[in-house]
């Protein structure tokens, strides 16, 4: 069983979700398990969370490119095996929660809030800086 962890976007390192994190961006340095329930982000204070699978973007995308390489070939069942393994793989990898302000990342959580959803744009455009 995995601890879980915090992957803090700004300083780019993981931390341990336990006592005494020193982390040089959080506002909070100490008892992150405090912090555990969700109600704010222990890095930026930010109250929106949202959920994510825990799997490779880069990896999952390939996969997809390599079915429809091989579209022509197989005449389209390429898709379908496609969607088997993506089916596969969505049910055997364990959710994160991302802060929607700091993008900071929770790993190895067991038991997910029910108030976490999935990604939303409309509350991601409030934390979008401008360009």
């Amino acid at each position: 069983m995995m601890k879980p962890y915090f992957f803090c976007e700004r300083c780019k390192d993981k931390h341990e979700l336990n006592n005494n994190v020193n982390c040089t961006y959080s506002k909070n340095q100490v008892d992150w398990v405090n912090y555990m329930s969700f109600e704010k982000c222990p890095a930026c204070e930010s109250s929106h969370f949202y959920i994510q699978k825990d799997f490779n973007k880069i990896l999952g995308c390939g996969i997809i490119i390599l079915g429809i390489i091989f579209v022509p070939i197989t005449y389209g069942l390429s898709l379908a095996i496609v969607a088997l393994i993506d089916w596969l793989i969505y049910n055997q990898v364990p959710d994160s929660i991302v802060c929607y302000k700091c993008k900071g990342e929770f790993f190895g959580i067991e038991s997910i809030p029910k108030k976490i959803l999935p990604f939303d744009h409309h509350i991601a455009e409030i934390y979008e800086e401008p360009s």
